[in-house]
């Protein structure tokens, strides 16, 4: 009884789960490879939420430029974000991954939409703040 494997992998002798094992290299979280830019942007999403949420707490003359840093950092994030899913969608079409390449196109698009509210809210806080200049 033979195992399905493809043509190169018979020819080589190699099991099926070989390939798997010998792709993945460094610390993973599932299936999610923990490099450090997605560590980098995981750190500056938290305390770009954490700053804006922060900001929302205080009652204080700062309240709103302390919203549109928040809202511009958090809408950074979100746009690097984007672009690293873009290069996922690349990376997976080239494999023939088109399930992964699907999701993840959804998925940078979605990071799209949020960074542009986050830096559209900022804008809009950054200039309701230079409208209110206390005189």
């Amino acid at each position: 009884m033979t195992t399905r494997q493809p043509r190169d992998q018979r020819a080589r002798g190699a099991s099926a789960a070989e390939p798997e094992l010998s792709r993945r290299r460094g610390p993973h979280i599932g299936p999610v490879a923990i490099t450090p830019v997605r560590v980098m942007l995981l750190v500056a999403l938290i305390g770009g939420l954490a700053f804006l949420a922060y900001s929302l707490l205080i009652r204080d003359t700062l309240q709103v430029p302390l919203m549109a840093t928040g809202f511009l950092v958090c809408g950074i994030v979100f746009g690097l974000m984007a672009i690293l899913a873009v290069i996922a969608v690349i990376r997976a079409g080239h494999e023939r991954r088109d399930g992964s390449a699907v999701l993840a196109a959804l998925g940078g698009g979605v990071l799209a939409v949020a960074a542009l509210l986050s830096l559209a809210a900022g804008m809009i806080f950054a200039m309701i703040w230079s409208g209110t200049k206390a005189g």
